[in-house]
This record gives C-alpha cells, structure tokens and sequence, in this order.
C-alpha cells in the first residue's frame, strides 16, 4: 500500500508540474494580426480594393509560425468580391513564390530594358501548386458567400506571366480560375430550374517591384510583433 501510495504521488506530482508548464507556454503564446494595403497596376481603378490579412503565433516574443492569411484581390465582375484564404502550411509557401516573382520580375524588367524589348509576353519558370490549403470565397451582390471549394481542384497553380507592352512597359500578372455556383431552384416541366452565379477570377498586375513588395510587406514579421507588443502593454 506505501509503494502504490508513493507511486500516485509520484505521478501526481508529474502531472501537476506538466499542467504548470502547459499553462506557462499557452500563457506566453500571443496570436498577431495585421491588415496591409498592397499596391497593384489596377490600384488606380475607383472600383478596386486590395488588402492581406495576416496572421502569426508568437512565444515569448518569438515568432513561431504564420497561421493564415486572407487577400481580396480584385476581379472584373462588378458588383463581386473574391476572398482567398491560405492555412498556415500554404501561407510561408505563398509568401515565398511571391519574393520570387519579385527577383525574376526585376532580373527580367532589367533585360528588357537594356534590350530596348517591346512587345513581348513569357511564362515566368515560377509557380505554387496549393497542397490543399487554399480557399475562395465570392459574394454577388447582397447574395450570400458563395465558397467553398478546394482551390487545389480548382486552382491547381499560381503562374505568373511577364509582358512588354509596345511602349517598353513591363508588367507581371496572375490570376485565379472562374468561380461558379450552382443553385437549384423550382421544378420545371422537364425538371429542376438551375441558376448558376459566375464570377471572374481574382487578378494580381503588378508593373513594378515596389508593388509587389508592397504586398509581402504585409508578412512582415516585425510589424507583427509590434502588434503583440501593443497587446502586451494593456495588461501591465
């Protein structure tokens, strides 16, 4: 009866000192969010809009990981709005194909200038393929979101092409697969009326590498720690 009293002591005291820890570790861990505003070729439109939302863990004001982001890029369809939202795998993997358009981007821009380049269109050798952590949402109108599905069945890659227009203008640009939805309504005589609700894909152009920067800024880690910091300082 001691051994098996000592015993549960024991093991009770591990589990006390283990819950000690857990609860030191979640208390240390802070989730930041931040919302950036990107520039694009399109920024000049009235009707476009282009913001990233981004979110990371933290532990003891180290950065661990990004947790998720969110962009709304702009698409054609008027009276639409395109959500894209990356998990925490895809979003690094997103964040690194877009420092790689940026150097390719310049390294090419910096060709065509100096060769005088007009006129000219190239696939970049850049691309994400989503592993599965990749979603777009759309909304019409007032209608409700129309979502959901895997962008890994219907958007399978990110490539971005590289242009030269005739007056030697360089610019780089991606975009997102068509989104639809289907919505069954009443019956009719040969059977179920069906509405379908289209949407043109998100567009990125980018005519600069100050643009694109301007959207990975958005990542920035430090940014983001100064919004822990700002949380931080409430609770004194």
């Amino acid at each position: 009866m001691r051994t098996f009293a000592l015993v549960l002591i024991q093991d009770s005291m591990k589990t006390k000192k283990f819950l000690i820890a857990l609860a030191i570790l979640w208390s240390s861990s802070v989730s930041a969010r931040q919302t950036g505003f990107y520039m694009s070729a399109l920024s000049q439109r009235s009707d476009s809009a282009f913001s990233c939302n981004v979110t990371a863990k933290f532990e003891n004001g180290r950065f661990i990981q990004y947790t998720g982001c969110t962009i709304f890029p702009y698409t054609k369809t008027s009276n639409a709005k395109i959500r894209l939202s990356f998990d925490a795998e895809e979003t690094p993997r997103f964040l690194d194909f877009l420092k790689k358009v940026r150097d390719k981007y310049a390294e090419w821009d910096s060709i065509a200038k100096a060769n005088h380049v007009t006129g000219y269109s190239k696939r970049m050798p850049v691309e994400l393929k989503s592993k599965g952590g990749i979603w777009s949402i759309f909304y019409v109108g007032n209608r409700p979101p129309r979502s959901t599905f895997d962008m890994n069945k219907q958007w399978e890659f990110l490539i971005p092409f590289f242009s030269v227009d005739a007056n030697g203008k360089s610019r780089v640009q991606w975009s997102t697969s068509k989104l639809e939805y289907t919505v069954k309504g009443g019956s009719l005589a040969l059977g179920t009326s069906v509405e379908v609700e289209r949407c043109s894909g998100g567009e990125f152009v980018f005519t600069s590498v100050k643009e694109i920067q301007s959207l990975i800024d958005c990542f920035d880690v430090d940014r983001l720690k100064e919004q822990t910091r700002s949380i931080d300082n409430l609770f004194q």
